[in-house]
């Protein structure tokens, strides 16, 4: 698994608490050597920085422009990890 930083935003999540969140795509290979076929499946994940509260959803697609999509979605939104696993939920049923 490779973690790839994308952007980080500054929130305040308590009152007077800033906290930087961290934003991240992951990258898993899937490997079939009986057929001869590789291919790469992302995922995202979020961190606080402050508090090292993290969360990751792996295995969310097979296509680079939809994760980076959901990047920008959930650091447009300021997604923390207790929410992320439901954003991405929601985003894959839509």
């Amino acid at each position: 698994m490779r973690h790839m930083e994308i952007c980080r935003k500054n929130a305040m999540l308590h009152p007077g608490q800033n906290n930087t969140l961290v934003y991240y795509i992951v990258v898993n290979d899937l490997k079939d050597f009986a057929n001869d076929f590789a291919c790469e499946i992302y995922g995202a994940g979020v961190t606080i920085v402050e508090t090292g509260e993290t969360e990751i959803v792996s295995d969310v697609t097979f296509s680079k422009n939809e994760i980076f999509s959901l990047i920008k979605l959930l650091s447009d939104h300021l997604v923390t990890p207790v929410a992320v696993s439901d954003v991405v939920s929601d985003w894959l049923c839509q």
